[in-house]
Order: structure tokens, then sequence, then C-alpha cells
């Protein structure tokens, strides 16, 4: 019986030990949204966390997005993008990253071996020094929720975060400015607004290309992006959601 009692402690060890951490998550949660020009809707997105699993002898975290176009815009510019993250779950960094990309019949494929004792990747055959605690371009999503969870947010407040992308490291800085109230479909909720950036020239010329708001609650879960076009603006906002940690604030 002793014995029993020890193989059954022992193979729930890692969600007991999950269950200690402060994350804004949990296994099972899952989130679509709506991209969108206008009322035209041009495809989804779908973030995932779909639970521990056994990979490479371990257990990790599996982070999972995926992007898709709607039928209409597949003859016009046909999106399916595929982003796998593996990640401890105590320290929420990346020991595997997966990139599939097609788009427009550009193809990306990318897999990352991350080694954050020894603040290396490995690409193939090559080596990349990075930062310590860098993220990868799925993981630093939920990483960002958690420092929001853990760290004292004001106005004009500055998150950092080195991620390591197309065989390169970038910073990021997301700065927060203001407190929001976003429309849903479900109700208003109140959101923090956010003005991510990594290098003005590479990614976003100015700050205000993108905002991004994030639920001012436990759940700290990402309810509309905009970013600006030359002709307008992209938005994507939340389509649906499931397994959250806590409900989500809403109001009428």
């Amino acid at each position: 019986m002793r014995k029993r009692n020890a193989i059954f402690f022992i193979a729930f060890l890692p969600l007991i030990l999950l269950a200690q951490n402060d994350y804004p998550f949990v296994v099972g949660e899952n989130c679509s949204y709506r991209i969108h020009y206008g009322p035209i809707t041009a495809g989804y997105g779908y973030l995932s966390v779909k639970g521990l699993k056994n990979h490479l002898g371990e257990e990790y975290y599996f982070f999972d997005g995926f992007g898709e176009t709607t039928t209409f815009f597949d003859y016009i510019f046909e999106v399916n993008d595929s982003y796998i993250s593996y990640c401890n779950p105590k320290t929420l960094t990346p020991i595997h990253f997966i990139r599939d990309v097609n788009e427009g019949g550009y193809k990306i494929k990318q897999d990352y071996r991350f080694d954050s004792k020894e603040s290396e990747v490995l690409v193939e055959d090559s080596l990349y020094r990075i930062p310590k605690d860098s993220q990868d371009m799925i993981s630093a999503f939920y990483y960002a929720r958690t420092l929001l969870n853990t760290q004292k947010i004001k106005q004009d407040s500055i998150l950092k975060i080195n991620i390591f992308m197309d065989e390169e490291n970038y910073p990021m800085r997301i700065k927060y400015l203001k407190n929001e109230i976003v429309k849903t479909k479900w109700g208003k909720i109140n959101c923090m607004v956010f003005a991510p950036q990594l290098q003005i020239g590479r990614i976003f010329r100015k700050e205000e290309e993108m905002r991004i708001w994030i639920s001012d609650d436990d759940n700290k879960l990402m309810i509309k992006v905009e970013t600006k076009i030359i002709v307008g603006v992209i938005k994507a906002e939340l389509y649906s959601f499931e397994g959250l940690k806590s409900p989500l604030s809403i109001t009428d």
C-alpha cells in the first residue's frame, strides 16, 4: 500500500509543484482570437496551455500557438502558422521551441534547443549566446503575464523581456500606458493598456504602432491587440475562452 501511495505521489508531483506557482494561467486554458480589418474577418489565432508533456525525458509546460486565415483570405494571402514551446514549469524558461510558418508561400521552419543554465541556444549545428532568462516567441507571452502578477505596475512602468528569435537576441520593452474599459460580447472588461517595442526600425518604428489590452484581474488575459498598417488598423479580439484560472472580471 505504501508503495502504491509513493508511486501516486511521484506521478502527480509536477502538478503539485505547478499549483504552488503564482502563474495567471493553468493547464487547460484555451483562447481564440478573431483577426479582422474593419468588419472583414481575415483569420483566427489560438493560444493554449495544453498541459505538462514528457518531452526530452522531463516534464515541461506545453504552450501551443496557431494562426490561420479564413477560406476567403486563403485565395488572397494564405497564412498557416504554428508555434510550440516547451518550458520549465518552475522558471518558465524555454527548453524547446518549434516554429512552422507558411505565409503566402513564404515558409519558415525553426527548431531551437535552449539551455538556460549555459545561456545558449542550439540551432541546427550552431550555438548562440543568449542573455539570462531569455524567452522564445510564445513563452514570452506567458512570461509577461506572470511578470504582471509579480511586479507593481504604474503608469509608464517598463517590462523588460529578452527574446531570441530569427537567430538574434531582441531586448523587448513593454510600456504600461493606462487602464481602459473594453467592451466585449460578454460585457465590459477593465484592461491594462501596453505598448510593446523591440527595436526601433526593426519591428515597430514607433511605440504607437501596436497596443495590447490585458485584463486587470487574476488572469492577466489578452483581450485585444491593435496594429497600425499603412491603410488602417488590424485588430485581434478575444473570440472565445475556456479553462481560465479565475472567472474573467466582467461588468455590465
